[in-house]
């Protein structure tokens, strides 16, 4: 049994236009809606006085527009217009054709059809073509790739410009830290690296392509990065010498923490090698052996240490019971592995247990004065790395307000993310677009329906 149900429509073009609606019909599995630009108030949108007379062409146009459907079926404006004109004071012509807000008559859809579509492709870093068909599935809109891209282009290219998002960003929550890195970019954007600064309430404020990660260009990034006038006390970077250089040439009396994830990272890169060396050696020790117990021993030492070999390098606050267990019989099976977990709990132990940047020194020099520098190579390469490290990794021991972290990693999955689905950006041009329209959407407001603070 058939059940008609009336629904009713209302869109953003129609509450913009609502002097502009002429009737709506539903018509061969399309709800049309006949809009009419010629039925507005002329005089006002032009500024005009009521004795200036229009005149209208006796020739009208109509277009079809797309809207975003929520319906099974698909919802299209038939627009009419022509065009008009009137004399200005000095007698000349001025020619008039009147506005449909919301509407785009070149693309022939609706901006929310647009923005929805930089929505999906942007936030929800999906390609064009799989936007394309998400479009047409969910909203009943029938685009293409080519249309996708040309609407990211306008998009961005009516958004402020970088510096100015900088401002508005700086404006709504002063920022006050820069945690900066890099990423090395998919595509055929070109070659070197970009730069990447986050502030502290999580958002990408800016980056930078430069063909070298040296002094001179990272030099100029930060010079560009001062000259918008932020006032940052704090920077959060890897241990990369460069920027630990560039860095307080560039902003006086700055304060540099390095991030505790990179500074474990590259303590563990030493320990690591060393770890893998011995297995390897304790394998080799085991098919040279003619003693078959001391065999089995060195080869089930080598199996078990490649095995959880993880557990090693996992802090103890973060084990089960199970691993506790697993880990303890590992260390009681040779001495060397044993050592292994002493020199990284006594690394972790500079970081987590000191209240102060007095107790890191000394946690430091307790960890010099064992006999770690003697075993291997990369027992004295990581004890050169944190003795050389150990002020600026310690930053926050001396400042309430500097975090032992930084932010920085977010923002490279941020913009991996915008790059993956799209296999990499072919233009710096196009990074660009993508990142200002997503710190439109994410920090000042924009969406489907409203452009925000941007």
């Amino acid at each position: 049994m058939a059940t008609t149900v009336e629904v009713a429509i209302s869109t953003q073009v129609i509450e913009d236009n609502d002097r502009c609606i002429v009737r709506t019909e539903f018509r061969d599995e399309v709800a049309w809606i006949y809009l009419d630009a010629r039925k507005q108030k002329h005089h006002e949108i032009l500024g005009l006085g009521t004795r200036t007379k229009l005149h209208w062409s006796k020739e009208a146009r109509t277009y079809e527009v797309q809207e975003l459907s929520a319906f099974p079926w698909p919802i299209r404006y038939h627009v009419t217009t022509a065009d008009a004109w009137y004399r200005k004071a000095d007698g000349s012509r001025a020619h008039y054709a009147p506005p449909l807000l919301g509407l785009d008559a070149h693309a022939k859809v609706s901006h929310a059809v647009k923005r929805a579509a930089i929505l999906l492709i942007v936030i929800g870093a999906i390609g064009y073509r799989r936007a394309v068909w998400l479009l047409d599935a969910l909203f009943q809109v029938s685009t293409s790739k080519s249309a996708l891209g040309r609407w990211i282009k306008e998009e961005a290219e009516s958004l402020p410009s970088k510096e100015r998002i900088v401002e508005l960003l700086n404006a709504k929550k002063p920022i006050t830290e820069a945690h900066l890195d890099e990423i090395f970019p998919r595509g055929k954007a070109g070659p070197g690296c970009v730069l990447v600064v986050r502030d502290e309430h999580g958002r990408i404020v800016a980056s930078e392509r430069v063909e070298k990660k040296d002094e001179e260009h990272v030099q100029a990034f930060l010079e560009w990065l001062k000259s918008l006038g932020l006032n940052l006390r704090t920077f959060y970077i890897d241990h990369c010498q460069t920027y630990r250089k560039v860095i307080p040439q560039v902003f006086e009396d700055i304060r540099i923490q390095l991030d505790y994830f990179h500074i474990i990272q590259n303590v563990w890169k030493h320990l690591w090698k060393y770890m893998v060396s011995f297995r390897k050696t304790a394998k080799k020790r085991a098919n040279e052996s003619g003693t078959p117990w001391y065999k089995r021993k060195l080869l089930k030492l080598a199996k078990s240490l490649w095995k959880n070999r993880h557990l090693l390098f996992k802090s103890a606050k973060n084990l089960s019971d199970e691993e506790r267990v697993t880990l303890a019989e590992l260390c009681e099976a040779d001495v060397k592995v044993a050592g292994i977990r002493s020199f990284l709990s006594g690394v972790w132990h500079i970081f987590e247990d000191s209240k102060d940047a007095d107790e890191a020194r000394k946690a430091l020099k307790d960890l010099k004065s064992q006999t770690y520098a003697e075993e291997s190579e990369n027992h004295r390469r990581a004890i050169k790395f944190l003795d050389e490290s150990l002020e600026q990794a310690t930053t926050y021991l001396r400042h309430d307000d500097v975090k032992r972290n930084s932010l920085a990693e977010t923002g490279m999955r941020t913009l991996r993310r915008l790059e993956r689905e799209h296999d990499g950006f072919r233009t710096e041009d196009t990074r660009e677009d993508f990142l200002r329209i997503y710190q439109a959407i994410k920090y000042l407001g924009w969406s489907v329906h409203h452009r925000g603070g941007a």
